[in-house]
């Protein structure tokens, strides 16, 4: 099972996407109102991320390897949410 932290890690990379495909200039403080969370968290998971090459965290920006990582997630959720309503 995953911790909270990693399933924080994914909001936060699907976040980003949608900050993207909205044209919306994403910071930590923005991030953290959409996920619910303290700003110093997002900071946190960014920094992580940045170091794992999911995020260019001083743009706040998915970096190549995290946007393809976003896109998978999106889509798998979007077919999730097909086969229950179907």
């Amino acid at each position: 099972m995953k911790t909270n932290e990693e399933k924080l890690g994914w909001r936060l990379l699907e976040t980003l996407y949608e900050a993207g495909r909205a044209d919306t200039h994403a910071t930590p403080e923005l991030l953290s109102t959409w996920l619910g969370v303290q700003e110093t968290r997002v900071q946190e998971l960014l920094v992580r991320l940045d170091a794992q090459g999911l995020v260019d965290g001083s743009r706040c920006r998915l970096s190549m390897q995290g946007l393809v990582l976003a896109v998978s997630l999106h889509g798998a959720q979007k077919l999730s949410m097909h086969s229950i309503a179907a």
